[in-house]
């Protein structure tokens, strides 16, 4: 009997040392944050998603411009983080002037909904020096996660067959 209770502990004490051990899921995450990314201040005077997509169709050709834009990191049901570059999806804010800052108000509003429903998605694709994405994903080189609220300023071009923007920046601003 006390071989086995030696044992027990033995084991246990084995047990606690290897979970000690393992590295936070936090800290290896933020290894992988290039600072050099974030910006600690907003860019001024950006523009919901809509307001972009107006811009646009208010030009006969459209040609891509620089633009400071706002958004909600969010794909509805889908993933808004690319697998392999670092793409990422925006979705539209609500309305602060109509909200009153409350956060459940655009779930229960139908004109909110209706807003927010028409509105473009923004696919946010962080490039280097080149001009190229890069090949980490975003939530890991940014530190992002869904439904944190990003400014971003950069060249921005527009579908409207998809209803949706694509901006090219190498920094961006999370809130």
């Amino acid at each position: 009997m006390t071989s086995r209770l030696h044992l027990l502990a033995l084991c246990a004490g084995c047990l606690l040392l290897a979970v000690g051990c393992e590295p936070a899921g936090d800290e290896s995450a933020s290894s992988d944050v290039d600072r050099t990314l974030i910006l600690a201040d907003a860019p001024a005077d950006a523009i919901s998603l809509t307001e972009v997509k107006e811009k646009f169709e208010d030009e006969e050709s459209p040609a891509p411009s620089e633009i400071t834009l706002v958004g909600k990191v969010d794909a509805g049901e889908f993933d808004a983080f690319d697998p392999e570059l670092a793409k990422f999806m925006l979705s539209e804010l609500p309305d602060e002037d109509h909200t009153g800052g409350d956060p459940d108000h655009a779930d229960n509003c139908p004109f909110c909904k209706r807003r927010l429903a028409n509105a473009p998605k923004a696919i946010v694709e962080l490039i280097d020096e080149s001009g190229a994405v890069r090949t980490t994903r975003a939530d890991k080189l940014a530190g992002l996660s869904t439904g944190d609220v990003v400014t971003v300023s950069g060249t921005v071009t527009y579908d409207k067959d998809v209803n949706a923007i694509t901006i090219q920046t190498q920094k961006i601003h999370v809130r």
